[in-house]
């Protein structure tokens, strides 16, 4: 593969106190093998792809090598138990969103547990209670991300799914800020396309909500344009052209950008609503989120003030509608029933999507009929 340009830092003290670093694959082998006492978290099957399995066997790090795709308290749970005794000073994690966010949560709780031993419940209520802002000791991250999309290596919070299927959690602190998120482009390139478009549009919805959020600012509004841009530019080229390491590198500085901006004010509408569609019909989180943004930033388009800019860019590829159509094509379908939701289901989703922080984030404020509208109107 196409060797990455090596040595190249960005960093956006205040706005993104992550260090951020375009590298290749060597350079993540060396950072490993360099690393023992660490946690490296990498799905296994992945790490025998990227040739990344013999360097993590031999490196005497602590290796969590199964990480689901919506992980739980189950697995914060054995995480810790992988870790037991021993005290890394460095979690490095590879992998998509649900590696990254395994991460923060083994940072934010390894040290509230003596020896790591901790139960579901007590997961449960460190989240819910927030105790882990304490102030106590934790690990320093290296954020490695495997796809283009989550945004995750450069925000302050990770998702955790309820085993019981009853609510998502979020986990958020300053100190779970990635100590560097190191971009390598090729690791990408191995994604199937469904995998490819769905943390794509995860990304996309990121910097539209971004755009729009009560909490948004002049700047977060150039940057998400940009990121929105870029993403529509380049993703279709990308699942044509799967191993073009220069789309690869562009999908990934789109979805850097679009992690900047919404690191600055949270997701919206769109992820409220995902949030049930996810849990309840195991929908991929950027499919569940892309559903409902075409309805959602119409909705939203007269309260957002400067929505000319990011509308002019969806207009510029098409209009988001006919775009997000275009784009998926052949992969999925972005309606509901295309996922096996029932019409007579709508109501009980309703009743699941206002999520704190994120729905009363919404410059439009929406209440169970207005969203039922907006999942009538994707079904």
């Amino acid at each position: 593969m196409a060797r990455e340009p090596k040595g190249k830092v960005h960093t956006m003290n205040g706005l993104c106190p992550v260090e951020i670093k375009f590298e290749n694959l060597d350079y993540l082998k060396k950072l490993i093998s360099k690393s023992r006492g660490a946690v490296v978290i990498a799905e296994r099957s992945t790490s025998d792809l990227w040739g990344l399995t013999p360097t993590i066997e031999s490196a005497g790090v602590i290796w969590i090598d199964s990480i689901p795709s919506n992980p739980t308290q189950r697995e914060v749970v054995n995480a810790l138990k992988a870790v037991g005794d021993a005290e890394p000073n460095l979690i490095i994690a590879v992998g998509g969103g649900s590696s990254l966010d395994l991460a923060k949560a083994l940072s934010a709780f390894r040290y509230m547990f003596e020896g790591g031993k901790a139960t579901i419940e007590d997961i449960t209520k460190a989240i819910t209670s927030k105790s882990y802002t304490a102030e106590h000791r934790m690990i320093d991250i290296i954020a490695v991300p495997s796809t283009s999309g989550t945004g995750s290596e450069v925000t302050k919070w990770a998702t955790i799914w309820d085993v019981d299927k009853v609510s998502k959690f979020s986990i958020e602190c300053s100190s779970l800020y990635a100590r560097q998120a190191l971009i390598i482009p090729e690791l990408t390139a191995s994604m199937p396309a469904s995998l490819t478009l769905a943390t794509a549009l995860d990304a996309l919805c990121h910097a539209s909500e971004a755009f729009w959020a009560k909490q948004t600012t002049p700047l977060v509004k150039e940057i998400a344009c940009r990121a929105v841009d870029i993403i529509m530019t380049n993703l279709g080229p990308a699942l044509r052209s799967p191993a073009d390491i220069r789309l690869r590198r562009k999908l990934a500085a789109g979805s850097v950008l679009a992690g900047i901006a919404f690191s600055q004010t949270h997701t919206t509408a769109c992820h409220s609503i995902s949030y049930p569609i996810t849990m309840k019909y195991n929908v991929p989180h950027g499919y569940a989120c892309a559903i409902t943004l075409d309805p959602v930033s119409k909705l939203n388009r007269p309260a957002t003030e400067d929505a000319d800019m990011l509308f002019e860019c969806y207009e510029r590829h098409g209009g988001l509608k006919n775009w997000l159509d275009d784009v998926s094509f052949g992969i999925v379908t972005l309606r509901l029933s295309a996922f096996g939701v029932k019409r007579n289901e709508l109501q009980d989703i309703v009743k699941s999507t206002f999520t704190k922080g994120r729905m009363d984030n919404n410059p439009v404020d929406l209440g169970e009929t207005d969203v039922l509208d907006i999942l009538c109107s994707v079904f």
